[in-house]
């Protein structure tokens, strides 16, 4: 049986996005000839919402390993809250210790706290473990770059200047690449040569079929006027939304004039869209809804939802909106739990973006597309016919069994078992036993 120690600092019961791939592989790893090992950071010493339901879908069988972190009251007294930094001696101790004392073939960075990942060439010189690394979001983004100084993040200046100088310490020493999107293994290769022949593998998300049945046990909102029909997104705002939110809104201004008696019927709820604790998040989707005229008809709610609770959300939705980014290689984590969901879909997404093929191919129904070149007035009423479809409440979704099979969680840990063993022929020469 071949050993991978998986590295993921945010891990059940804290509610992070990116443990998502991780958490939904734990139960087919070892059938697929891996044995999985977990090291996470001890949720006490993580900041964020937690959802102790998603702890009933990790195997007991796997070993999760914790170490600490120093607290955030004393880090951000020089300006650091970030996880990984905040981690970095205690993280860095405990894998050397596991590694000196156990025989591991890989090491797969599936994270999003990037600082984490900058451990791998020390562990690789040291022990003689390749490591993989999980692209989720770019590690150096540079998207911000093209924006005004006012519409980035705070301590962006920061931020970038680190990611760049760990990303070029650590990338060119990968064993392969995993990403959600096929243009950040490009960007990967264009920036750093030395991956050029690394095997790399395009993986979207899947989606743990048993997932939806913990949410369903969850209790039912209460029942709505029945002249009410409720349009729902769960996820991340921002300001690279905001062009699929401009196209949204401004289709619902459009149809209230023409057809108010229709249109009006809506209310579009946006729900979980800071990544802020609680309570500290901003709006930055119900602002362009207020520009647009139809802020009557939107609730936005930035505060984070429990994983299963958001699930709950969707199942209990009339219809689901999916906004992309203008970002063309962003591809949204919840595409996939939305499908299974089986309500109707608006989704308004870049032209280019990886999910346009797959919810093509899904035959989910009719979306909308933009770009730079796109008509607006056109894109709109676009946008606009089809929220008339959701308003006169549509038929759930009748999708291909096959193709959510495909996609779903057994599926994609198959085809991250298989790049395991190409990583590790590659960098060992033989397949481990």
């Amino acid at each position: 049986m071949r050993r991978v120690l998986c590295i993921s600092p945010q891990f059940p019961p804290m509610n992070a996005a990116d443990m998502q791939r991780l958490r939904q592989a734990l139960p087919y790893l070892r059938e697929l000839g891996w044995q999985p090992t977990v090291v996470a950071v001890d949720p006490h010493a993580c900041e964020g919402s937690r959802d102790p339901l998603l702890l009933e879908t990790v195997p007991d069988s796997v070993e999760v390993i914790h170490c600490g972190a120093f607290s955030p009251r004393l880090t951000r007294k020089v300006g650091l809250g970030n996880l990984g930094f905040r981690s970095w001696p205690q993280l860095r101790r405990t894998v050397h210790r596991y590694l000196s004392r156990n025989q591991i073939n890989l090491i797969f960075f599936t994270t999003t706290v990037f600082t984490a990942i900058a451990h791998g060439p020390a562990w690789k010189r040291r022990h003689g473990v390749p490591f993989v690394v999980d692209l989720q979001d770019p590690w150096r983004n540079d998207y911000y770059l093209s924006l005004h100084k006012s519409q980035r993040p705070p301590k962006f200046a920061f931020d970038h200047w680190q990611k760049t100088h760990l990303e070029a310490a650590t990338m060119p020493h990968a064993g392969g690449l995993v990403a959600v999107s096929q243009s950040y293994i490009d960007t990967m290769r264009a920036r750093y040569p030395a991956l050029a022949d690394k095997p790399a593998l395009e993986l979207p998300f899947g989606v743990l079929p048993g997932d939806l049945d913990v949410a369903r046990r969850l209790p039912a909102e209460p029942p709505r006027d029945p002249g009410t029909v409720t349009l729902r997104y769960v996820g991340r705002g921002g300001p690279d939304m905001a062009r699929a939110a401009q196209i949204l809104f401004s289709a619902l201004r459009e149809g209230r004039v023409a057809q108010p008696q229709l249109y009006g019927r809506l209310q579009l709820e946006f729900l979980g869209t800071s990544y802020a604790d609680a309570g500290l998040g901003l709006s930055t989707i119900r602002p362009i809804a207020e520009r647009e005229g139809v802020a009557d008809a939107v609730i936005e709610s930035p505060d984070r939802l429990p994983y299963f609770q958001a699930l709950r959300r969707l199942l209990d939705a009339d219809g689901l909106v999916v906004l992309g980014s203008d970002d063309p290689s962003y591809t949204a984590s919840k595409l996939y739990p939305y499908l299974m969901a089986n309500r109707p879909l608006l989704p308004i997404l870049h032209a280019q973006s990886p999910a346009v093929p797959f919810l093509e191919a899904s035959k989910c129904g009719p979306l909308v597309t933009f770009d730079s070149s796109s008509d607006t007035k056109e894109t709109v009423s676009r946008a606009r016919e089809l929220l008339g479809w959701l308003a006169a409440r549509p038929e759930p979704l009748a999708l291909d069994a096959s193709l959510l099979e495909e996609y779903g969680a057994r599926a994609m840990t198959a085809r991250l078992a298989r790049f395991f063993d190409e990583v590790t022929y590659r960098e060992t020469g033989k397949l481990a036993a």
